[in-house]
């Protein structure tokens, strides 16, 4: 019962992530960690490892806006993203 609670609530994360535009679910789960713990902030630097697809790298340009940058590092290639201050390697 439990399993089957969990991967319904996963699939619902899938459908929105696909829906809102982001790469993966994954995104909302930086964002959850973001509203509890304030880890990004605007103007911030942040190097995100491990970064394909780049679900992470769309929300943490989301708070750290035009005066920070993010950084995004994979050994599978990322699919770039439309700002000037996030890069991937």
């Amino acid at each position: 019962m439990a399993k089957q609670r969990r991967e319904r609530k996963r699939e619902h994360f899938y459908r929105m992530a696909k829906r809102t535009g982001y790469r993966s679910r994954a995104a909302y789960k930086v964002k959850q960690l973001n509203e509890r713990y304030n880890l990004l902030r605007r103007g911030d630097v942040v190097v995100d490892l491990g970064a394909a697809p780049g679900g992470w790298l769309q929300v943490a340009r989301e708070e750290v806006g035009e005066e920070g940058f993010v950084l995004g590092v994979d050994l599978q290639e990322i699919t770039k993203l439309p700002y000037e201050n996030v890069k991937t390697i």
